[in-house]
């Protein structure tokens, strides 16, 4: 299957508790009508408000051109008509999944980490880097429930390359793991090798 995520980021002049009674209500009954949607989760920041973006939509189609079909149709149309009312940044990833440690009913909680690689790094070398290299040192975090790498394999440049998340059992053992020793050496790995991140501390709303 195809997974689309795009993050999405309020305007400057809507609070973070409107916007998210906006995205789980008439948003979301929105793009709930999107032809050939198979899964939808929001997944809604819990860092302070002021982040670079509020959260990120995750849909599931059969394969990219059902992905595009449904973003090109009227309903596609409407629902991105009313996300332009309300954000001030949207960024749309097509994302190719690679399970690490899956989980068969994960938590709800989770913490993302958007990867942007170097300049001089090709997405190839990237991905080898990130799946080959780096996953490694994340498989050392304790208390995980599930690992997922999501990585942008083709198309036009995007604002990362790829996710990489980390389910938990609660918002309080994140925290405490991310805080740890294990996740500042993971975090230090990829700083030498990406030019930009987008970390974010989720909790995912299943929609469908």
């Amino acid at each position: 299957m195809q997974r689309v995520v795009i993050y999405l980021k309020r305007r400057t002049d809507l609070p973070q508790p409107l916007f998210f009674a906006w995205w789980l209500g008439q948003h979301r009954a929105l793009v709930e009508q999107l032809p050939g949607l198979r899964r939808y989760i929001i997944s809604l920041a819990t860092d302070p408000p002021d982040g670079l973006v509020d959260g990120m939509a995750e849909l599931w189609f059969n394969d990219l051109a059902a992905a595009d079909a449904a973003f090109a149709s009227p309903a596609g149309q409407a629902a991105r008509a009313d996300a332009d009312a309300h954000v001030a940044r949207h960024e749309r990833l097509n994302l190719t999944e690679h399970t690490i440690i899956d989980h068969p009913a994960p938590p709800r909680f989770k913490f993302a980490a958007g990867l942007k690689r170097r300049a001089d790094m090709s997405r190839e070398a990237f991905a080898h880097w990130w799946l080959e290299r780096h996953v490694p040192y994340v498989k050392q975090f304790p208390a995980v429930r599930k690992h997922r790498v999501s990585l942008v394999e083709s198309g036009p440049e995007t604002v990362v390359d790829g996710l990489a998340e980390v389910w938990f059992d609660d918002m309080a053992t994140l925290r405490r793991v991310t805080a740890s020793e294990v996740v500042k050496v993971a975090q230090q790995h990829s700083v030498a090798h990406t030019s930009d991140r987008i970390r974010l501390f989720l909790e995912e709303h299943r929609i469908r």
